[in-house]
């Protein structure tokens, strides 16, 4: 298991956490709020949580995963 916290620049902090077989949790909060996740929990498949808003992500690889995770992190960030 890979596991890495990022404090960045305005108070904001950046979660990873990567396990085997596509486990996998992104997320980007700022105190205690969330403001990006994407998660994969198991059975219930691939989440992806932004603008308080919950709803399935359909996991195509790792690079659209990253992609989509930084696109709505910086939307996240600029909204504050």
């Amino acid at each position: 298991m890979y596991e890495e916290c990022i404090v960045l620049h305005g108070g904001s902090v950046l979660e990873i956490r990567l396990g085997r077989d596509l486990e996998y949790v992104l997320r980007l909060r700022k105190a205690r709020n969330s403001l990006v996740e994407y998660c994969s929990n198991g059975a219930s498949g691939h989440v992806r949580r932004a603008r308080g808003r919950q709803s399935a992500y359909e996991f195509k690889s790792v690079e659209q995963l990253r992609y989509d995770f930084e696109r709505d992190a910086e939307d996240a960030q600029r909204q504050g």
